[in-house]
């Protein structure tokens, strides 16, 4: 995302970056034998929205300054900001992931912590809930990357739905 008034909205992410970013988000997900494709790479210009009040929760205020309308209707948009409160989230279209997050980091924890956030909420996107175990992919806060059988025949389930290559329950 793209914002002259908000500088923690400015990504500095480049088309280079995000590729390599997705690759990395594909290596992690490989177990799981889940793979992502990059459609396209769009700087979006944000809206211009009044500055975030104290009270305001991060995610809110970010959520409001994204035109969604630019947002492809075939494809799970991801949209990058400088910084913001939560490392990501997902409440539907799109999945917004902080170039700037916070964790703690694990033994075989992601090489790229933004990769790990992309994937961690690629993995709400797939219906995974958050886990306590703290070297699994849908720990917060961590940059973990495993993921369990059940979790794994899951998010293949919703994947192939998604697809439109299995009903919906």
């Amino acid at each position: 995302m793209q914002s002259i008034l908000h500088p923690g909205l400015q990504t500095s992410l480049n088309e280079a970056a995000v590729r390599s970013l997705i690759n990395e988000v594909n290596t992690i997900w490989a177990p799981a034998g889940i793979r992502f494709h990059l459609e396209a790479v769009d700087a979006v210009q944000a809206f211009d929205i009044v500055p975030k009040k104290w009270f305001e929760r991060d995610r809110n205020w970010v959520k409001s300054a994204i035109p969604t309308q630019r947002f492809s209707p075939t494809a799970i948009d991801v949209c990058f900001v400088r910084d913001m409160g939560p490392n990501g989230f997902f409440y539907g279209e799109p999945v917004v992931v902080s170039e700037a997050p916070e964790f703690t980091k694990v033994r075989g924890g992601a090489d790229n912590p933004v990769a790990g956030v992309i994937a961690h909420e690629l993995g709400h996107v797939l219906f995974l809930q958050h886990r306590q175990d703290h070297t699994n992919l849908m720990a917060s806060g961590r940059d973990g990357v495993s993921l369990n059988a059940q979790e794994i025949r899951d998010a293949r389930q919703r994947a192939l739905q998604i697809l439109g290559q299995v009903p919906t329950p």
